[in-house]
């Protein structure tokens, strides 16, 4: 079977001594694994498409079993200049990471691969803190597969615009500090099995529940349009959608873990 599709490199590992194999998001079929034969040699004729970061067209056959094999393709564009800056391909490595653990063979994907297209887009603008752009990619990414928060009100009085609140991790909605306070006091005074629930939550500003709700409901094209406080109140925003998102996908990420690394090592100040 001789298939035709764009699609984007979100992982490439050698596999023997020549080959080497990819993995390829694509709107169509999904999420694709891609072998290429002589993937390794810099001299191989499909070395320009096959770079991570790059989304082209791809013409791929299938034998059996569930691998693809490349025949050849074209680039559309190239997000390569990304790993030029190491903090910023390790975010672009983790958000991939996401894509596919999002999207599964034969499924369509367009909406997710478009978002992650923008976001690589502006990870290669340096416009926006790193911080911006993940928590929206990850909130945004939850929300158009199924995990979309309630965030109109207080889950439990339905106050809409509340000066603190609380991100309730596990349930997906928004909890006012006033409930949450009765919830303490009723926890204090009950035995917590008696009370028959645990709860991950995340305490919240008003503006940093302004830029969730925004994150999950703004035009594409304006999707990082926002602007927070600070530093601290940016990496703020980004820990409460980084929290959401491990929760709901119930894993954790490598790649993840080696973004937090790099950033930990920069000096105070010089993070993106």
């Amino acid at each position: 079977m001789l298939i035709t599709t764009d699609g984007l490199i979100t992982r490439s590992y050698p596999v023997g001594d020549h080959d080497r194999v990819v993995h390829l998001v694509t709107p169509e079929h999904g999420r694709l694994s891609v072998m290429v034969k002589g993937g390794q040699s810099k001299k191989n004729p499909h070395a320009a498409i096959t770079q991570l970061f790059t989304y082209g067209n791809y013409e791929l056959y299938h034998k059996n079993g569930d691998m693809y094999w490349l025949r050849g393709g074209s680039v559309l564009h190239s997000f390569y200049t990304l790993t030029s800056d190491l903090t910023a391909m390790a975010l672009a490595t983790y958000l991939c990471d996401v894509t596919s653990e999002l999207t599964g063979e034969g499924e369509r994907a367009e909406p997710l691969l478009r978002m992650l297209l923008n976001t690589l887009y502006a990870l290669s603008a340096g416009t926006y803190a790193h911080a911006i752009v993940k928590g929206v990619f990850e909130l945004r990414a939850l929300a158009m597969e199924g995990y979309m928060p309630s965030l109109e009100g207080c889950s439990v009085c339905g106050a809409s615009h509340p000066e603190q609140s609380y991100f309730d991790i596990m349930n997906g909605g928004i909890i006012c500090a006033d409930c949450q306070t009765a919830f303490n006091r009723q926890r204090s005074e009950l035995d917590a099995a008696e009370l028959g629930e645990r709860r991950i939550i995340c305490p919240m500003t008003a503006s940093t529940l302004a830029a969730v709700r925004y994150a999950v409901s703004a035009p594409a094209k304006k999707i990082f349009s926002f602007v927070l406080a600070d530093k601290e109140e940016e990496m703020f925003f980004s820990r409460v959608a980084e929290t959401y998102l491990l929760h709901q996908l119930e894993r954790g990420f490598d790649t993840l873990d080696f973004y937090h690394s790099i950033e930990e090592s920069l000096p105070q100040g010089e993070n993106k």
